[in-house]
């Protein structure tokens, strides 16, 4: 694993982001936690090259474009479909999992209260994926 991980996290949600910031820093020392707003910025980031993530952490729900779009169009990129896909939602009902992974995400981290089970998860997607 490169000396200074970058974690990307799409998500429209401020305190989301704050929260999720938070947990990577204390499950991952190491780490740099980088935020989009919405699929359309994370598309514009990444284009640009003004962020090189090892991983992305999607929402679904989002305005302008929501996480299953967003997924689509990276996987669409050859010069981004290899960057891990998690998805990072408050749903993890089987029909959604199932339409994330056929879209091409490697898996799917439920959002939840208890922060110490999502850092565990965060921990063990790093340790599978980069």
């Amino acid at each position: 694993m490169p000396t200074k991980l970058t974690v990307f996290l799409v998500d429209d949600d401020i305190d989301d982001q704050e929260i999720f910031s938070l947990m990577v820093e204390d499950a991952l020392p190491d780490a740099e936690c980088v935020f989009a707003k919405d699929g359309l910025n994370a598309l514009e980031k990444l284009e640009q090259g003004s962020v090189n993530p090892h991983i992305i952490f999607i929402d679904i729900n989002m305005p302008r474009m929501n996480g299953m779009e967003f997924l689509v169009e990276l996987k669409k990129r050859p010069a981004l479909f290899h960057i891990p896909a998690i998805m990072y939602s408050t749903s993890d009902e089987n029909a959604i999992v199932k339409k994330c992974k056929d879209l091409g995400a490697s898996d799917l981290i439920k959002k939840q209260a208890n922060t110490d089970k999502v850092k565990e998860e965060i921990k063990k997607v790093v340790a599978e994926y980069v």
